[in-house]
């Protein structure tokens, strides 16, 4: 991984040359072809190119991105499952929007930009003369990363332009049509295969730490088939203007279990133990199930340290009941069916899957500043998190985010958590939802992927013949197929849980045609607003966690600064008339399901003769 920061100012020295700098990714300036003859010589001169191709898949921590990059810091705000304060953001709060494309986007020009690196990398390895087991490692890793940033357009945009070779300014290739969306995919799942035959098995020879390896491209290819087959299969199955013609997506679900396969005769159910902890290791490389994965190491480049610890205290973010509801309870059945009443976070933390009290914060762990290493952040001494910003931030619902909690003081400081960008736990459930989609799945696939997940964490295993069996009614609006078989919307259930707040959420509604009906007049709800006002409206248990502050600050008011629903549940959203009971909704459909082309780039193409189509929905 030291190599990766070492290497990169000789990598921008050769990026200046073989590269211009305009803004639009058509306007370039062409190849310096005496500048590449005299680089790529050797397996060095492909890892420092290859190197470049690493910053942009890989921005901080905290940069909120779905599937189309990475999945971290608070991944889910602004969808179903996740809110970021008392003021709806993300696709809760689409109102204001115009439904006119903007004239540029920075998106779509960076992205274009990373091909066309990497198009200059694939057309010009062929120059190293000794083809070595480092050369096909980063040969491997330059097809990843062509795939990996042609997924993140295809993920916003749909169909899109296939450029796959190093133009100038006179080439007519400049203006390639958009293709159809599964050409796209399917150019991308050749480029991962091509990674998958060069690159190495994780740990062996120059697939060290930080480095792409062949289970983190079987697992990318699972990612963008599952994608591009469910997409398919549910747009068609709705008849929505973003169906494929012709296509269910069969072809591309029939690829996920092939892939992921490979890595199960490889990993078997060796996955990370500790759930929790999982997201705060700091070495990857000896972490089973993590594949690839940021290296944050201040011995590396100071730079490369973060506060990762703000995840786990008030800052805004938090958890809503969608997500708490997909828990099952400790039998194993959903909290629908279940006789079990529930009511406060430590019965739920007692009585739900553990991911549950693994995920979410539960006040039987006692005054936040009490926790190991806390007490240095200034935290307050209060085991509830604040629903009003009274001297800190809040958690809004109530639910705070637990996941990945760093303890001890120095390592909570030291900000060298790995950051986790593609792990074994995706894969397995990639493969159990498209099996359960084409009518395959058997109880011996849930015991090699669903169960290898909760038999870890000590939770009941999932038995294909009782969850058929379950009398229950599922709903499109909490994002399940009312019409598919039991099992289908228990493995999108596992899905939620497992990979909660890992920046999923939003593209899993989008893919199964559902997002409207998930979105639309929902109202986020959070925990049992009596239970925080015993607390906080009782001086005597405020001070006796140690609070000295003033206990005025803290008092909870209902209909005041707090309020519930009938049921008793907090209402974030009580201020806005928009998120009262029969309020309108939010999604535009079908506009909100891809990003618009931009204009000004519609606008180009026409003036060199070529039509660029905008997607549905979105006026020029």
């Amino acid at each position: 991984m030291k190599n990766i920061f070492r290497n990169i100012a000789i990598l921008l020295v050769v990026l200046i040359s073989v590269s211009a700098c305009e803004d639009d990714f058509l306007e370039r300036e062409p190849l310096d072809d005496l500048s590449v003859d005299n680089f790529f010589n050797s397996s060095t001169d492909l890892e420092v190119f290859v190197n470049g191709l690493y910053n942009n898949a890989m921005p901080r921590w905290n940069t909120q991105q779905s599937i189309s990059g990475i999945s971290d810091g608070f991944a889910d705000v602004g969808s179903d499952f996740m809110i970021n304060g008392v003021t709806p953001t993300g696709s809760l709060s689409q109102q204001s929007a115009t439904g006119v494309a903007p004239i540029n986007s920075g998106f779509w020009n960076g992205r274009y930009d990373n091909i066309r690196r990497a198009n200059i990398f694939i057309t010009n390895y062929d120059r190293v003369s000794i083809r070595d087991q480092a050369a096909d490692q980063y040969i491997g890793e330059g097809y990843f990363f062509r795939a990996f940033y042609y997924f993140s357009l295809l993920n916003a945009f749909g169909g899109i332009p296939i450029i796959d070779q190093v133009l100038d300014v006179n080439d007519e290739a400049l203006y390639t049509p958009r293709s159809p969306r599964d050409d796209v995919a399917r150019f991308i799942i050749q480029d991962l295969d091509s990674a998958i035959e060069h690159l190495s098995w994780k740990g062996n020879g120059p697939a060290v730490a930080g480095r792409i390896n062949k289970e983190s491209a079987l697992v990318m290819k699972a990612r963008v088939a599952l994608f591009e087959g469910t997409w398919e299969h549910y747009h068609a199955k709705n008849g929505t203007p973003h169906a494929v013609p012709g296509s269910d997506g069969t072809a591309f679900l029939q690829m996920v279990e092939p892939a992921i396969q490979q890595v199960i005769a490889v990993h078997g159910n060796n996955v990370f133990g500790d759930y929790n902890q999982l997201f705060s290791q700091v070495d990857g490389a000896a972490t089973p199930g993590v594949f690839w994965y940021r290296v944050y190491d201040t011995n590396v480049l100071t730079e490369l340290s973060h506060n990762f610890y703000w995840k786990v205290v008030d800052t805004g973010a938090a958890f809503t009941d969608r997500l708490v509801n997909m828990y099952l309870d400790v039998d194993g059945i959903p909290q629908r069916i279940s006789t079990r009443p529930l009511t406060t976070l430590n019965e739920k933390g007692q009585n739900l899957d553990p991911r549950f009290r693994a995920t979410v914060w539960t006040p039987d762990r006692g005054p936040m500043d009490q926790i190991e290493g806390r007490g240095a952040l200034g935290d307050l001494a209060l085991r509830y998190p604040l629903l009003i910003p009274a001297v800190e931030f809040i958690t809004a619902t109530g639910y705070r985010q637990w996941k990945g909690a760093i303890f001890g003081t120095n390592r909570l400081r030291a900000g060298e958590a790995d950051d986790i960008l593609i792990r074994y736990a995706e894969g397995l459930l990639a493969m159990a939802e498209a099996k359960a989609i084409l009518g395959t799945i058997s109880q011996v696939d849930l015991d090699a992927t669903v169960n290898v997940l909760r038999d870890r964490v000590g939770a009941v295993p999932m038995n294909l013949g009782t969850v058929n069996n379950w009398s229950i009614n599922y709903a499109a609006s909490e994002g399940f197929d009312p019409s598919a078989a039991n099992v289908v919307n228990e493995i999108r259930r596992e899905r939620s849980v497992e990979l909660a707040n890992e920046g999923f959420r939003l593209n899993d509604l989008r893919r199964w045609g559902i997002f409207e009906d998930a979105i639309n007049g929902y109202i986020p709800k959070g925990a049992n607003l009596q239970e925080f006002m015993d607390y906080f409206n009782e001086p005597s248990r405020v001070t006796a966690d140690g609070y000295t502050g003033n206990l005025s600050d803290l008092q909870l008011v209902e209909g005041v600064n707090v309020q519930s629903d009938p049921n008793g549940a907090i209402n974030p959203f009580f201020r806005n008339p928009d998120f009262e009971e029969g309020g309108q909704g939010f999604f535009v459909n079908p506009r909100d399901y891809l990003s618009p082309i931009p204009t000004g780039q519609i606008d180009l193409y026409r003036v060199n003769g070529v039509e660029l189509t905008q997607n549905p929905g979105w006026n020029l």
